[in-house]
């Protein structure tokens, strides 16, 4: 079994691209609950390389992908009012496009875990509504019960085996 964590980002400062000294710090207080990783992975953004670096991590690899959010695929998620993962699996139901944007994420985790030996762990650094959607199109019926969208630094956990999405855990962050 392989497993991927696919975390969003720590916070940032609300009028700059990079985190904040309070994003720093909570990745700093969550870095020592995460255990070792064979592959990190983030999204271009400064505020995704720069959590996986406050987090203790250098970088296997940065993937433009990851960093395409749902409304820079031409997605229309502000007008959906998406307040939970339950949300964003009706969402892929309802829409094609979305569908498909939810399957491109969930395609890109497995490709990424796919690299690793088995037993091998991944951790992906990416943004609100991608974690969301990627859950949705690789697990939607553990997704329905994940609560509220990914807070900073909190996430989904997926176990591959046999080349399939055998379970789905939402990561939630202490405040």
């Amino acid at each position: 079994m392989r497993v991927v964590e696919h975390r969003r980002h720590s916070r940032r400062d609300p009028v700059d691209i990079h985190l904040s000294p309070e994003g720093v710090e909570l990745a700093r207080r969550v870095a020592p609950t995460l255990g070792h990783f064979d592959r990190v992975v983030t999204s271009p953004k400064p505020r995704a390389v720069e959590t996986a670096k406050a987090l203790g991590f250098s970088l296997d690899a940065i993937l433009p992908d990851l960093g395409m959010m749902p409304d820079d695929a031409g997605l229309p998620v502000d007008e959906l009012n998406l307040r939970s993962f339950a949300d964003y699996v009706r969402a892929a139901e309802r829409s094609e496009a979305m569908a498909e944007y939810a399957l491109r994420q969930a395609t890109l985790m497995r490709e990424q875990l796919e690299r690793l030996p088995e037993g091998g762990r991944l951790l992906m650094v990416s943004h609100g509504g991608v974690i969301e959607f990627a859950a949705a199109a690789s697990r939607p019926q553990d997704a329905v019960s994940f609560g509220p969208p990914a807070g900073h630094l909190e996430g989904i956990r997926l176990f591959l085996e046999g080349g399939a999405w055998v379970r789905g855990e939402v990561l939630r962050v202490r405040k």
